[in-house]
């Protein structure tokens, strides 16, 4: 019986199959390191994609505005909304709203009072409200502010009193609020000699809101308080503090000097900041432009501000991070699809190599050297598409899980869903197998050339000539040297993707610990230089400092002296026709203990991130908002910071001149030698208008639970790198195995024992591992800046280092996994068969 003659297909796919399972491990390798590299890019593409669409989501449920024009509240002009609703085109939507900035507790808030429920830039998704909630009478408190401050939660439950507070200092250097002395109920005080005027209203809802979506400390809470609610907490202050008799006279007079209607009047307050939504496509830029030559055409120019959407401090956030998602996904997977091509290279070769004789067999029989090429790219398409399939599964199951931690810490977003990025997972998949494809003919071409005679022979060694070695001991000690030196010489090649791959893997390690030295040096240093002290404080309302030290001194324990007292709050800094972002604002006494910024009285100093996003150097006037006042000063200094971000201004500077004797908000206590600061914590807490007191110790775990998201992304960092180095080395060590059997045969038959044998394939390994080292510390540094730079956080300013232990924990732990895995493939040495190794076609 005559057997059917099997087809050259049938015959290659056979071939193929038996590869595969020859050489199991190595392709797993090649599997592992593909899927890893996609599982990174899908799934930091997977990322981003899960971000934007949080963020898009919330500005579509919310209808945030596409521009914001905003008038000084002492300022208003009721015609100014029909003025500018005339430039609007059809379909085109404006609102107005009171927008004054205000503070609640230790909360700086922006309280927008409004005529109705807005419907844009409004709530949006579930709202929790109470049974005295209506449309024209609510008050509506963000549900990050309602979790912030754990101290004075009580203030934020429905039905609860609401207290916020307002600056008032434009009218109470009136000559009227002496008058109201008069009218003053017996044991309380005319509360419009303050600077600021504390209200309550009840809190009927809490409420997601578009302009609350970061959730930065320094960033305000947008409150949204009906009109009607707001002219009840004015008229109920007025009436607890004066004679009901004259509460009617004493509010016309109040709101005619705020810039409020009369009682009677159907809306009490006036807007001055009006939100607009445009048509899309609309040229912002244009209609900017038309409103503000609306404005400058009155004889009364009160424009303060005109802001697109692009330029808001919580947008420009969002949009940062948004774009640094984008970016992050081609900086990182980069490192692993160009160690993913040098595994499948060096694989691949090592292939080839071994079937030369089958290659050239092939070849004698008929079958084209096409067929055969095709064969080990399909191979290699098997292999990629495979690891690929891994990857497109497991990327955007785990990736956005793990750096959507940063987001959640940073900004307030609804539920994550699940995104597969099928057409950039596709696309990847499409341009992996090409280059894998690329390579494996590239590696193939050279060999499928040559006749088939000549692929039957072993392949020549070019290596030159050397004198042979001698017999004597002292030479022979030092023969596995040797031995090591002549293979990464005799396999230049090879050698050289082995240093590559292992120059990533210590790159990324590099970067990884980088990063965690960056965050550690940072803190240190802000501590130092800014919280020196032992307990900072903040209170719940503004305090004055003789209050302040009579409280003090009755703690034992406390150095009064020593004792700095401080302002703290959030403002818009800016310098003119620049960007706007929204920082801290530090008030220091003019010879301060603790914060080690040198600036003259008449100047202010700012940190690099300020002076980096405002475009504002040393010597340039910037401007900035304290009280609800608009300020400039000259820029003095530029310090550097970490968390400690903003403008600091001494309070003897001449631009405060005007505003009065501040109220301080915070303060920095030093704690007497010998005395336990954990219990004057507590003795201070106990004061009723002590919001917080924080140690040292606190502060350093408020900043680590805000960098916790990076922290996360560090630890990934070092996990897949780990992983890349675990991969390549394995794959590289099992493959040096496999190349050198005749060797090993060869010395075993000589008499040289397992340890002689063993150290030559280790001193090769470690040599190269040594290169790549070297190389990969050397690039780390570099790296960590491209992806730190695509992952920056508001609140902080990175000062980049990398100490000295990071390149030593890098260096060892990169050699004692080559170690590793040597020792673990060493048992292969008494695996290799004499006999079989030795033959050769000769």
């Amino acid at each position: 019986m005559v057997k059917k003659k099997n087809s050259t297909f049938s015959l290659m796919f056979r071939m193929m199959m038996r590869s595969i399972k020859q050489n199991v491990l190595q392709f797993l390798a090649i599997i592992a390191i593909g899927a890893i590299a996609i599982t990174l890019f899908v799934g930091l593409i997977a990322n981003a994609d899960v971000f934007e669409s949080q963020v898009n989501s919330v500005y579509s449920q919310g209808n945030l505005a596409d521009l914001w024009v905003t008038t000084p509240i002492d300022q208003v002009d009721s015609n100014d909304l029909n003025g500018i609703k005339r430039l609007l085109q059809e379909g085109e939507e404006i609102e107005g709203r009171s927008y004054i900035t205000s503070s609640s507790g230790n909360n700086s808030i922006y309280l927008c009072v409004v005529h109705e429920m807005p419907t844009i830039s409004k709530p949006y998704g579930e709202l929790e409200v109470s049974e005295e909630n209506t449309n024209d009478y609510f008050l509506y408190v963000d549900y990050d502010l309602k979790k912030r401050d754990e101290n004075v939660s009580s203030l934020y439950s429905l039905g609860d009193d609401f207290s916020f507070s307002f600056d008032i200092s434009q009218f109470n250097g009136n000559e009227n609020v002496a008058l109201f002395d008069g009218y003053v109920k017996e044991g309380k005080s005319n509360i419009f000699r303050a600077d600021k005027v504390t209200f309550k209203g009840r809190v009927t809802g809490f409420m997601n809101h578009p302009e609350n979506i970061t959730r930065a400390a320094y960033n305000g809470s947008v409150v949204v308080m009906s009109d009607k609610m707001f002219k009840k907490a004015l008229l109920d202050v007025v009436e607890e503090n004066f004679e009901k008799e004259q509460t009617e006279m004493l509010m016309s007079v109040i709101s005619f000097y705020l810039g409020f209607n009369d009682l009677n009047a159907p809306y009490y307050t006036n807007p001055n900041q009006f939100v607009i939504k445009t048509n899309p496509g609309r040229d912002i830029d244009a209609l900017k432009k038309q409103i503000t030559e609306y404005f400058e055409s009155k004889s009364n120019n009160n424009l303060y501000l005109i802001t697109k959407r692009e330029n808001m401090p919580f947008y420009t956030a969002l949009n940062d991070d948004v774009r640094q998602a984008r970016q992050f996904t081609f900086v990182f997977p980069l490192v692993f699809f160009l160690v993913a091509i040098l595994v499948i290279l060096t694989t691949i070769s090592q292939l080839v190599l071994k079937d030369r004789t089958q290659i050239g067999t092939l070849k004698a029989i008929g079958v084209s050297k096409w067929q055969i090429i095709f064969n080990y790219i399909m191979l290699t398409v098997v292999l990629v598409f495979t690891g690929t399939m891994i990857g497109e599964i497991i990327g955007p199951l785990i990736v956005p899980g793990i750096l959507g931690q940063k987001y959640l810490i940073l900004y307030s977003l609804p539920q994550a869903n699940y995104q597969f990025p099928i057409l950039n997972g596709l696309l990847a998949a499409i341009v992996f197998a090409l280059c894998a494809s690329l390579v494996t003919y590239l590696v193939c071409r050279r060999e499928t050339s040559l006749k088939p005679s000549e692929s039957m022979r072993p392949p020549v060694s070019h290596l030159k000539t050397r004198t042979p070695i001698k017999k004597e001991k002292a030479k022979v000690s030092f023969f596995d040297l040797k031995m090591a030196m002549r293979n990464i010489r005799m396999n230049f090649n090879k050698s050289l993707m082995t240093v590559m791959g292992i120059l990533g893997c210590t790159a990324l390690l590099v970067c990884g610990f980088g990063i965690e030295n960056t965050i550690t040096y940072g803190i240190n240093h802000d501590m130092k230089a800014f919280h020196n002290d032992d307990i900072s404080l903040t209170f719940n309302n503004t305090k004055e400092r003789e209050y302040l030290i009579e409280d003090f001194s009755k703690i034992e324990g406390i150095d009064v002296p020593k004792c700095d007292f401080t302002i703290t709050t959030s403002t818009t800094l800016y310098v003119t026709d620049g960007p706007q972002m929204e920082s801290h604002f530090y008030l220091i006494p003019d010879y301060n203990n603790y914060l080690d910024v040198s600036v003259a009285i008449d100047e202010v100093a700012i940190s690099q991130k300020v002076a980096k996003q405002t475009g504002a150097k040393e010597g340039d006037m910037i401007n900035f908002t304290f009280n609800s006042k608009k300020l400039s000063c000259k820029v003095g200094v530029v310090y550097e910071a970490f968390f400690y971000n903003g403008i600091v201004i001494h309070e003897g500077n001449p631009v405060l001149s005007h505003i009065g004797s501040p109220g301080y908000l915070s303060a920095a206590i030093k704690v007497k030698d010998g005395y336990d600061i954990k219990k004057i914590k507590t003795e201070l807490e106990s004061l009723t208008y002590v919001a917080s007191a924080s140690t040292q110790e606190d502060w350093k775990a408020n900043i680590q639970d805000v960098m916790s998201g990076i922290l996360v992304m560090t630890n990934a960092i070092k996990i897949f790198a780990i992983l890349l180095g675990i991969v390549v080395l394995y794959n590289l060590t099992l493959m040096n195995f496999k190349q050198k059997n005749r060797d090993i045969a060869t010395l075993k038959v000589l008499g040289f024992t397992l340890r002689e044998t063993m150290s030559s394939l280790l001193i090769e390994s470690l040599t190269l591992t040594f290169a790549g080292v070297a190389i990969g510390m050397a690039l780390g540094y570099p790296f960590m800046l491209a992806v730190m730079e695509t992952n920056i956080v508001a609140l902080v300013h990175y000062l980049y280092i990398i100490y000295p232990s990071t390149f030593i924990y890098a260096f060892l732990l990169t050699y004692v996994l080559d170690c590793v895995i040597n020792l673990l493939l060493s048992y292969r040495i008494r695996r290799v068969k004499m006999i079989e190794s030795l033959k050769s076609v000769e």
